[in-house]
């Protein structure tokens, strides 16, 4: 019996083993880059925008881009370039710098300078501003679809910064934005307006000077507010701070907050002000510095049928009261309040606080004084980072005991 092996037949075919690996990577390359059913490239593919590239506007990529595609915004400015994206699981993303979308008094839909219908979409580095439209609500982005992240982008003289509708299945996330003089002026129109979907979360952003509408106003039914700076300043005149209008759960974790002297409301944080939508009604305020540069006012107003209420290890500088309820009150530290409510009376001294500079200089009594915060409903309450400005983070390192306050004291070394 003839014994034929594998090379033999190779070679009778013709084929050198050179050849036949070089065929078999070629076959598991093309296998690697097509399904079993269409041969469909599963790539991303990538719209270039921009003077020289083959889309010289975001709108024209828009009219062609595809489900999964990423589109490259090259940075410069596009003045009344309006759009409606439509697709799913787009990344549109500025680079080289911010790419600049000027309204220019145009709009997409009536609505804003992008509509975003598709779900899963991801934003980066863009700059929108001058929304406007006839009813007076145009946004810089207005949400229709779900699932929404946002990074590095800067929203300004809009109506609404971000602008969503009401949908339970949608998750937003806002990661190191800035927010700044968005709002009609008519008190409905906001920095940010987030309806009512499932979770909100805004890290290391800074939202300032909301034209007398809310600094950030949330419907969610959950949401995560950390490491951020929101602010009034010397000149702002916005109304709320932080507007959390119909309850649900919210974490509001190592923020700097500031009311200032021309607010518009006396309230820096409201809870539940438009009654509670959800089944679980709890309010965690834990590790920030909340200052009041009014005469009077109230730290946090809450809805009366609230069923939780923690507040740990906050700095509340400034005249008025610091709760409208009962509430659970740990290692807080309170100054110029009208009311004690028990809180231990300690004067926090902040680096510059004429320049809103809050952090704690070495004398500061904030110092080693807080409590462990625990966790609530499986989430951890205590702060693994601190705002740095602008828009952005760091980790915050406990050298002994946690500091009471949005920021942890680091000692020379």
């Amino acid at each position: 019996m003839v014994k034929i092996s594998a090379v033999s037949v190779v070679i009778f075919l013709g084929l050198t083993k050179r050849t036949l690996v070089i065929w078999f990577l070629l076959i598991l390359v093309v296998f690697c880059h097509c399904d079993l059913y269409g041969f469909q490239n599963t790539e991303k593919t990538i719209l270039r925008v921009g003077p020289t590239f083959p889309y010289n506007t975001p709108s024209a990529a828009a009219a062609v881009a595809g489900d999964g595609d990423v589109v490259q915004i090259l940075a410069g400015t596009y003045r009344g370039d309006v759009a409606v994206w439509q697709q799913n699981n787009l990344t549109l993303r500025g680079v080289h710098g911010k790419a600049r979308i000027e309204a220019n008094g145009k709009n997409a839909d009536g609505k804003g300078i992008w509509v975003i219908k598709g779900n899963n979409t991801v934003i980066e580095n863009l700059e929108l501003s001058g929304a406007s439209v006839p009813d007076h609500n145009g946004a810089g982005i207005r949400l229709e679809g779900s699932n929404l992240t946002v990074r590095n982008c800067y929203f300004h003289d809009n109506e609404n910064g971000i602008l969503t509708g009401e949908n339970l299945k949608s998750d937003i996330v806002i990661d190191r934005c800035e927010f700044a003089n968005n709002g009609f002026g008519n008190g409905y129109t906001h920095n940010l307006y987030i309806g009512a979907v499932n979770s909100l979360t805004v890290k290391f952003s800074y939202t300032h000077h909301a034209k007398v509408g809310h600094n950030l106003k949330s419907r969610a039914r959950t949401n995560y507010i950390l490491y951020n700076r929101i602010m009034d300043e010397k000149t702002g005149n916005s109304s709320y701070a932080v507007d959390i209008s119909n309850g649900g759960i919210c974490y509001l974790i190592g923020n700097i907050i500031q009311q200032g002297p021309n607010t518009d409301n006396y309230h820096i944080i409201s809870y539940g002000n438009e009654g509670l939508s959800y089944s679980t009604n709890e309010l965690f305020v834990v590790n920030n510095t909340i200052v009041n540069d009014r005469n009077d006012g109230v730290f946090i107003k809450v809805h009366p049928k609230t069923s939780k209420i923690k507040l740990i290890n906050n700095i509340f500088y400034g005249k008025g009261t610091v709760i409208s309820k009962v509430a659970e009150l740990q290692t807080n530290l309170i100054i110029n309040r009208k009311k004690l409510l028990g809180f231990n009376i300690s004067k926090p001294i902040f680096v510059d606080i004429a320049n809103f500079d809050y952090r704690l200089n070495p004398a500061s009594l904030a110092i080693d004084a807080g409590s462990n915060p625990g966790t609530a409903e499986g989430f951890s309450l205590t702060p693994m980072a601190q705002y740095h400005h602008p828009t952005s983070g760091q980790k915050r390192i406990v050298f002994k005991k946690i500091d009471i306050g949005a920021y942890e004291f680091v000692p020379d070394k």
